[in-house]
């Protein structure tokens, strides 16, 4: 575990900060030269006005659209630096002593200050085992949290009780004290290794890769590559050469001749034959599978047998593509089928509509009999032919778009990884068909097809190190967790497939307590934490019999804060020997009410990639305003850490670095919405900015027992609007989004990449 800070920032009650309608709408601005270029214009333009001659103004003329636009644009222009401007101002007032002065209020967008409760947890540490004990795993009864080394454990007659350090439960142990863990980092050991598919007994990489290659007649689109190439697969070309008998000029006018067009299915076959070769040197164990597919899917496997061929009716049936899907032979290793499998990769031809989501679910079946196996899709063209298809408009689509999420469920849980390439300049409506991906831990990316080789390499190198991983995570009871659908201070993911450079975030929220006053009118009560605004509770979600009675409510006693609260991950996987371990770590971490003194602490790398993560989540689930708003927040904590503190001065390359590349989600929602407002008067999301009331409105209680009561409702209300904006969403942007859920593998690549 890797946390934002070194310490856990409490707090009495929530800070917000403003979001002026200029700064929103000139978005994320990173590179600090717009803020001085801004600031050399107005200083221009103060000095030559006050150096020129008083001359009376001319009439005003007539408002028209130009200059509108313009004036918009230089109120725009003076928006960058100011929030800047505002932190320096009050850090200066912090060093003057004046540390419990308010932030003063400023018009506009209200949004949650950020912070730096926020913890990052990186697979390839964990997924290893660390300190093996023997013995069983002990739960608490009421969260689930493991006895540690940090548990204390008391005598009581002939108990042993153990409180629980997450949620005060009272557990009476029946336990040796040679299996209490004497570590803060165990592994415990729920079943043993077996031979299995993935990895033999002989302890070679045995998994499987399936190749879907699409070959429609859009694959027939070339590009133009400098120099005569002779290329292997280009018979089809010789075929047509082979017409022109009087061997005539057939150039156009002033066509090049020293340059070769390559089609994108001889792309995608170059790039598949040379991981043909690179796994015999590497991975000659490895077992490969051939899947092309355009109006129907040709399942040719190793190349051993003939193909099978999927058509008509069959491909708007579920049952009967799983059955084929299942019935499939397992392909033998690729030293044997490397020459059988290139001469029918090369026999491939162009032609005929897209039948993409038949052709996944067949590889996805047949992959899940091997846990660990990964299926990869190429395409450039829109799903258009039986299941899953992506080329009907309104409310058709939306059970297509349910194949897709129900696919990536099933891969996810039978332990396939789905990664999914499109070819640079073509719609696949990525938005859905990188949903699979995302869910099963794949890759999504647009590509040019001269880069097919180099983009299958990176997929391929990213090895599966564990399948079927759960991960809980438990905070104290005084804490819960934000933008999770659940009110406890626990939450269980199913990550699925893990590689070295898998990683998921989280952040954490303060349950803020306070005196309840007795009023004579229960009309409208200060919640979101201490938060300045009023709300009704009945907005929040908070049923009326669980209202706080304003007759009879009793105040409460002071919140005595803990010096120190506990975190405990839970990671249960299967590693790639077929073993299930739980590995448990389990961590104090010192609380402190100062926020300057947490951000003196801060961890740049884990908020990047939260930022990253979280920003990409909202976006896809069509959340703009909220994914904006925490990323502009973000960013302000990160550029005062860089820019108020000594120890951040050193991480100033990385603020850039990382919010360079976050910048782009930003712009890019940014202008959607601004194309939305020009359509329809309005944004999709202008009703956002009551979920993060409602919200923090839920954090008011203890633990509650109904943990989907005032959540599930928020989270149901997005599908909608999620829908709206995924019909509009370009490949472009989807791949924005899909590369930022990457974090620190995106984040760290060098923009040349």
């Amino acid at each position: 575990m890797e946390f934002g800070s070194d310490c856990v920032y409490l707090y009495d009650k929530v800070e917000y900060e403003s979001i002026s309608d200029e700064e929103y709408e000139a978005g994320m601005v990173v590179s600090r030269y717009a803020y001085i270029y801004t600031s050399v214009l107005l200083l221009y333009t103060h000095l030559y006005c006050y150096f020129t001659p008083k001359v009376p103004p001319p009439p005003p003329p007539p408002p028209t659209l130009a200059l509108k636009k313009a004036a918009k644009l230089k109120k725009v222009q003076k928006a960058p630096g100011r929030w800047k401007q505002r932190e320096l101002n009050e850090e200066v007032n912090c060093n003057a002593g004046a540390d419990s002065a308010p932030r003063p209020s400023q018009a506009g967008r209200r949004e949650r200050r950020a912070d730096t409760n926020i913890v990052s947890i990186d697979f390839q540490k964990v997924i290893s085992p660390s300190n093996m004990h023997t013995g069983d795993p002990v739960h608490c009864f009421s969260c689930g949290a493991v006895l540690s080394s940090i548990s204390r454990i008391q005598n009581e007659g002939d108990n042993k009780v153990w409180i629980c350090e997450f949620c005060e439960t009272k557990n009476i142990l029946e336990i040796e004290v040679e299996e209490i863990p004497k570590n803060n980092d165990v592994t415990f050991m729920l079943e043993p290794s077996l031979s299995t598919s993935t990895s033999g007994p002989t302890g070679l990489d045995e998994s499987l890769v399936i190749f879907c290659v699409d070959i429609s007649g859009s694959m027939c689109v070339t590009t133009e590559v400098p120099g005569r190439i002779n290329l292997r697969g280009s018979s089809n070309l010789n075929r047509l050469q082979s017409l022109n008998t009087d061997r005539s000029d057939q150039y156009l006018p002033n066509q090049r001749r020293n340059v070769t067009y390559i089609s994108r299915l001889q792309a995608a076959q170059a790039a598949v034959d040379h991981q043909l070769e690179e796994m015999i040197r590497q991975h000659p164990n490895r077992r490969v599978a051939l899947i092309a597919f355009n109006n129907e899917v040709s399942v040719i496997g190793d190349g051993s047998n003939d193909a099978v061929t999927i058509a008509g009716e069959k491909l708007t049936k579920i049952e009967e593509l799983e059955k084929m899907g299942a019935e499939i032979a397992m392909p033998e290793s690729v030293v044997g089928s490397r020459k059988r499998l290139g001469e029918k990769l090369f026999g491939l031809e162009e032609g005929g509509a897209t039948a993409l989501g038949p052709a996944l679910l067949v590889a996805c079946t047949m992959a899940s009999q091997h846990p660990g196996s990964k299926v990869i899709i190429c395409t450039d063209g829109k799903a258009n032919v039986g299941l899953g298809r992506l080329d009907l408009e309104g409310e058709e689509v939306e059970g297509q778009v349910d194949f897709y999420e129900d696919v990536g469920r099933k891969a996810l849980d039978k332990g396939v990884s789905v990664s999914v390439i499109s070819i640079k300049g073509t719609d696949c409506k990525l938005v859905h068909l990188g949903k699979v991906a995302d869910t099963t831990g794949g890759q999504v990316n647009i590509v040019d097809p001269l880069k097919l080789t180099q983009e299958f390499s990176t997929i391929l190198a990213d090895r599966i190190i564990a399948t079927n991983v759960t991960a809980t995570f438990i905070i104290h009871k005084e804490l819960f967790f934000f933008y999770e659908d659940t009110e406890e201070s626990k939450v269980v993911r199913n990550v699925g497939n893990v590689s070295a450079s898998t990683e998921i975030t989280f952040e954490y929220g303060v349950r803020c307590h306070r005196q309840k006053k007795e009023k004579k009118e229960p009309a409208k009560e200060d919640v979101a934490c201490g938060g300045e605004e009023a709300m009704d509770t009945s907005e929040a979600g908070i049923k009326p019999e669980e209202q706080p009675s304003t007759s009879t409510a009793k105040p409460q006693p002071p919140h005595k804060p803990p010096n120190e609260v506990p975190f405990q991950l839970q990671v249960k996987y299967t590693d790639v020997d077929g073993a299930v371990a739980l590995r448990v770590v389990t961590q104090l971490k010192p609380t402190t009410y100062d926020r300057r003194e947490a951000e003196k602490k801060m961890n740049i790398d884990v908020l990047g990639k939260h930022t990253a993560q979280t920003a990409a989540k909202l976006a896809l689930d069509g959340q703009y305003t909220q994914s904006r708003g925490r990323a502009l927040m973000n960013q302000r904590l990160a550029w005062r850490y860089t820019n108020t503190s000594e120890e951040g001065q050193k991480a100033k390359g990385k603020y850039k670095r990382f919010f360079g590349k976050i910048q782009s989600v930003d712009h890019y929602m940014n202008k959607r919405q601004q194309e939305e407002r020009s359509t329809h008067g309005r944004t999709y999301s202008d009703d956002e900015d009551e979920e993060p009331q409602a919200l923090m409105a839920a954090s008011l209680s203890a633990p509650a027992a109904k943990p989907k009561s005032t959540f599930s409702k928020l989270f149901q209300k997005k599908g909608k609007k999620k829908m709206m904006r995924s019909s509009e969403c370009s490949d472009e942007g989807a791949n924005i989004m899909y590369q930022l859920r990457k974090g620190s593998r995106y984040l760290d690549e060098s923009d040349s990449d």
